[in-house]
């Protein structure tokens, strides 16, 4: 993943001074403290770091509450299907949920080579059963043949 800039996403960081590490006097680091710009970004990253040192489990069960939710409302997404599937997969580790919703995925988009492909995947890492994966596998190359 790449990590923009601070300034790349939010312009007016600009206008902040800028320290190097080895540069940095004193006088212009309590300059930077008592700016606005600072203390606002200051709060902000104090009253979101609680969110952010939620043990995984909550935050997955979070990103699972979400998707319930979204799949209730769009039942037959092929687009969303696949992307919970992946989750359940890769992230959370929930092989048995994730080859279901891959399957549920697969008959609401039969043309879709990227979900033919990470289910081929799964197969192959659960399984280790080579004909049913390499099946999918060639599913996938003639549903998205340019899809590399």
């Amino acid at each position: 993943m790449l990590l923009k800039s601070s300034s790349a996403l939010n312009p007016k960081l600009n206008a902040l001074p800028c320290i190097s590490r080895t540069s940095a006097s004193h006088s212009n680091l309590h300059k930077l403290s008592s700016s606005p710009m600072f203390k606002t970004a200051f709060s902000h990253f104090r009253l979101t770091l609680p969110h952010i040192r939620k043990p995984k489990e909550n935050c997955f069960k979070i990103t699972d509450t979400y998707y319930e939710e979204m799949l209730e409302a769009n039942p037959g997404s092929p687009l969303l299907l696949r992307n919970y599937a992946k989750f359940l997969h890769e992230v959370k580790g929930d092989i048995d949920k994730a080859e279901e919703f891959y399957a549920r995925a697969i008959l609401a988009g039969p043309a879709d080579g990227e979900v033919l492909s990470l289910y081929a995947q799964l197969i192959w890492e659960t399984n280790k059963d080579v004909d049913r994966a390499q099946t999918y596998f060639e599913q996938a190359v003639q549903a998205a043949p340019h899809d590399w």
